[in-house]
């Protein structure tokens, strides 16, 4: 075990020297950080006003057939494992850790976009989702019950089915996504069209990513 993360980390090591002696790169790499901050410190504030943002109630037929169960240790325990793998991932190889970063901060800034656009109120039945890391960073210190058009969780989790090479870890992601959006459903937390819309939002962010990091 010892010797396999000597090797695992003197490989990200090599890996992103190399990839810093291109100027392209590290430039940005650099410019990235800033407007990544900027994004953060935006979608929390956004996140604030979203709650008292008027919106409207969808009558959802699938919502109206399900009785909503808490699974938010269940949801909660994929999505954060999912997150911690595929950074383990991507930092072998930076280009498409940036890649990644990238594509998942235009997530977030079409999340703005659309959740202004189309303002939602808690599906009926909703059991709020908790996820102490959310809660404690986005979402600052309450469960949000707004943050609807697109699911968030849903969109992550395909992106890193996007941006993964290796074609039974793109099979996991799969499984994955469908499995993250079954639970929001079962929960009530999403309506039906804020997970089927979600993959859509990510394969735009995912292209538009491909285009900026192209050098």
């Amino acid at each position: 075990m010892q010797d396999f993360l000597m090797t695992y980390f003197s490989s990200i090591s090599k890996n992103w020297k190399a990839a810093f002696i291109k100027k392209s790169f590290k430039n940005r790499l650099l410019i990235t950080f800033p407007i990544l901050i900027l994004i953060l410190f935006s979608i929390t504030l956004f996140l604030t006003f979203n709650e008292t943002h008027k919106g409207f109630i969808i009558n959802d037929p699938l919502l109206n057939i399900i009785t909503p169960i808490d699974l938010s240790f269940f949801t909660f325990g994929l999505t954060y494992l999912s997150v911690i793998f595929v950074i383990l991932l991507s930092l072998k190889t930076p280009k498409i850790a940036l890649l990644t970063l990238n594509a998942y901060m235009l997530l977030l800034v079409f999340r703005i976009i659309t959740m202004y656009i189309l303002p939602l109120e808690p599906p009926t039945g909703i059991i709020p989702l908790k996820d102490v890391i959310l809660e404690s960073s986005f979402y600052s210190g309450r469960a949000n019950l707004k943050d609807l058009f697109f699911s968030g969780h849903t969109a992550t989790i395909f992106l890193f089915f996007l941006v993964s090479e290796n074609k039974w870890i793109k099979l996991i992601f799969i499984v994955l996504t469908i499995t993250i959006a079954s639970c929001l459903l079962l929960q009530h937390v999403h309506y039906t069209i804020d997970v089927i819309f979600a993959p859509v939002f990510s394969w735009v962010c995912y292209k538009l990513a491909q285009k900026l990091n192209r050098y």
